[in-house]
């Protein structure tokens, strides 16, 4: 019972549409795996330039940071001198040099005032 339908063309003509199905099918199947691919890239994409904007602001963060330090510590290092600048004013101000002059007569002074108050002494409980 073969018809005439069935002969060799057609069986061939069959198995090449078989062929073109199965290979249709795949090609599906890779433009599906393509399409998952090319949707992973674009999400890393995205996830690094969020990453890269993410560092650039800690960077000028970092930068304007290190700049304040540097500043700051300029600033302190001017101030530190400003005052011991002033503290040396002050103690040169605070020191008083005497003449020789001035410590002869404070000390003779000091030995008349001693005297005067021994004498008091003497004249007030002595008799």
């Amino acid at each position: 019972m073969t018809s005439p339908e069935n002969t060799p063309e057609k069986a061939a003509a069959y198995a090449r549409g078989q062929d073109a199905g199965r290979i249709e099918q795949r090609l599906q199947g890779h433009d599906e795996h393509l399409r998952q691919i090319n949707g992973s890239i674009d999400s890393m994409t995205k996830a690094l330039g969020s990453l890269t904007e993410e560092l650039r602001a800690n960077a000028s963060l970092f930068s304007a940071n290190v700049t304040s330090n540097r500043r700051d510590t300029s600033e302190r290092d001017k101030i530190a001198a400003m005052r011991v600048e002033e503290a040396g004013i002050v103690e040169s101000q605070r020191t008083v040099r005497w003449t020789a002059w001035q410590r002869w007569f404070a000390v003779v002074g000091a030995i008349i005032l001693v005297v005067n108050f021994g004498l008091g002494l003497y004249l007030a409980f002595g008799r």
